[in-house]
């Protein structure tokens, strides 16, 4: 069994059990499936959010894998993600509409911004970074 969080198209988030990817688009396509706040059919799977744990040697001591999960993937964002900072929103929008080329991009928006993005139908990812000590 596998757990994906779906989102309708009027952003109700809920789980969905299935057997594999392939059991939710066949339960999809057959329109056996749909959101339990709305009844909206028109579904898609939305990013979980990850949680990791400090591991612990066989002596009982704490390793550091934790650590080194959250460093990895927050300097994966650093180097491959251009940093637009405050113009998140506007840059995504030129990109949906083809103005300007696709490229991986990282920054903020406001809440009303976020609005907007899901208005105009342009897909991101919404992902907290913490902020690490050097």
């Amino acid at each position: 069994m596998i757990v994906f969080d779906l989102k309708c198209a009027n952003n109700h988030t809920f789980e969905g059990w299935f057997e594999g990817r392939s059991d939710f688009e066949s339960e999809k396509e057959s329109g056996r499936l749909a959101c339990p706040i709305c009844g909206d059919q028109e579904l898609g799977i939305v990013p979980t959010g990850g949680y990791y744990s400090k591991g612990h040697d066989r002596k009982g001591g704490q390793t550091s894998s934790g650590d080194s999960f959250v460093k990895v993937l927050t300097d994966y964002f650093e180097k491959n993600f251009d940093n637009v900072g405050k113009k998140f929103a506007d840059e995504a929008i030129k990109m949906h509409f083809g103005e300007t080329d696709l490229k991986n991009i990282r920054g903020t928006v406001t809440d009303e911004e976020e609005k907007e993005l899901n208005e105009e139908g342009v897909e991101f990812i919404k992902i907290p970074m913490p902020k690490l000590q050097s």
